[in-house]
């Protein structure tokens, strides 16, 4: 497991559907509507669920919607992710608010103070691993960041009359998105002091998170890369919209692999069923221990990690090119994480290139049978490799994460 993976703070997303169908021209508040029969919320809901960086989740919808939701959309669906299902307020920033509240008071099962919060519009239904990632990346390092994208089109300011009076620089213009994600303490913080000021006033709301850590703290918020196709579903427009990205998003599963990637603990055989893959497909097998002991020998010292992310990100870059010249790749270092496979998956799907996760399940006592034999292997000189004494087999046992279902494509029972 990189440093990176165990410097991991935990991340809350606060998925807002508390709207109403008005612009929609329907009795149906929008984020019940269907789209490709499923509600419109049950995407955002559904990337969170899958997301390696989201830990939980909660759901800020109209009081008198709230057992709906929890019935027809959370358990029906499956949703575990979804920690809390609660009420929302009059305007956008009453509902964050309210999910701050809850947060903040230690509503969750698992409380989280010192992590990050995810805001995001339930309305968005293309929300990807991706742009999540980003965002999970830029918030470690600036506390506060939002997805957006450069704005196309030239933009005017009008005047009082609706003529033009100035046409701003469009290179410094974004279109702001979400999620809109910010350390737990800064938004609790810079909410609390907006509230404050609206309290017995007739103050503006702020329409987005953003705004509200410009005005109450000194935090600059960074924009982050979010994508064209991450819309907010408010018209009927729009909806159409959102089928026709949804129509063009490649579901890697609908065709034949061009990219298998083997996951599985160290000794569970990853490597003797990667080549027997190999023969099958005619593919070309890209390892990292095998890089690594050319170079390193049996030990690359304290920048062991360093080294094995790094030749892990080149063999990424070239199994694409590889892929594109028609040939079919098996990656061989285990994905021991979820966070790792959900990466992985987001890169393929990214380039249009089919992938697939097979995962050498075998029970524990067997495990730990491969583990002797390679040890008397490794003994007796008949290969190149490093003991695994009890100590070291119980760390990579633990810092192995078992795949779920969703994840994995092809079980390898042996």
């Amino acid at each position: 497991m990189d440093q990176k993976s165990m410097d991991k703070k935990r991340c809350t997303a606060i998925v807002l559907a508390a709207g109403s169908g008005s612009r929609m021209k329907s009795d149906v508040a929008k984020q019940f509507m269907e789209l490709r029969d499923r509600p419109l919320i049950w995407y955002a809901l559904h990337a969170i669920e899958e997301s390696s960086v989201m830990d939980d989740c909660i759901l800020v919808t109209g009081a008198e919607d709230i057992s709906y939701v929890k019935e027809k959309i959370v358990a029906r669906y499956g949703f575990g992710k979804v920690d809390a299902v609660i009420a929302g307020g009059a305007e956008r920033c009453d509902s964050v608010y309210q999910a701050l509240r809850f947060l903040a008071d230690g509503g969750l099962t698992v409380p989280n103070r010192d992590g990050y919060v995810f805001i995001h519009d339930g309305a968005r239904p293309l929300l990807t691993e991706e742009i999540l990632l980003r965002c999970y990346e830029e918030v470690r390092k600036c506390k506060a960041c939002v997805a957006a994208m450069p704005v196309k089109d030239t933009i005017k300011i009008a005047d009082s009359g609706g003529f033009a009076a100035q046409t701003p620089d469009r290179s410094t213009l974004w279109q702001i998105q979400t999620p809109q994600v910010f350390e737990v303490r800064l938004i609790i913080e810079a909410y609390e002091k907006m509230m404050a000021r609206r309290a017995g006033t007739a103050a503006k709301a702020y329409t987005d998170d953003a705004m509200t850590v410009e005005a109450f703290t000194d935090t600059p918020v960074r924009l982050v890369r979010g994508s064209y196709e991450n819309i907010k579903v408010t018209t009927p427009e729009d909806m159409a919209v959102a089928e026709a990205f949804l129509g063009e998003t490649p579901d890697p599963r609908q065709k034949a692999a061009e990219v298998f990637l083997i996951c599985g603990k160290i000794c569970s055989g990853k490597s003797t069923y990667a080549e027997r893959l190999r023969m099958e497909y005619d593919a070309v097998l890209l390892s990292v221990d095998e890089i690594m002991l050319a170079m390193f020998g049996l030990y690359a010292g304290d920048r062991h990690d360093e080294y094995t992310e790094r030749i892990q990100e080149y063999l990424f870059a070239k199994s694409v090119e590889i892929v594109r010249n028609g040939h079919p790749v098996i990656l061989d270092w285990g994905f021991w994480t979820k966070q790792k496979r959900a990466a992985a998956r987001a890169y393929y799907q990214s380039r249009n290139i089919a992938c697939e996760f097979h995962y050498i399940d075998i029970s524990d006592s067997v495990w730990r049978e491969r583990v002797e034999r390679r040890n008397r292997m490794v003994s007796a000189g008949e290969t190149e490799a490093y003991l695994i004494d009890d100590n070291l087999a119980e760390k990579f046992a633990g810092l192995f994460e078992p795949p779920s279902d969703s994840e994995i494509d092809v079980y390898v029972r042996e």
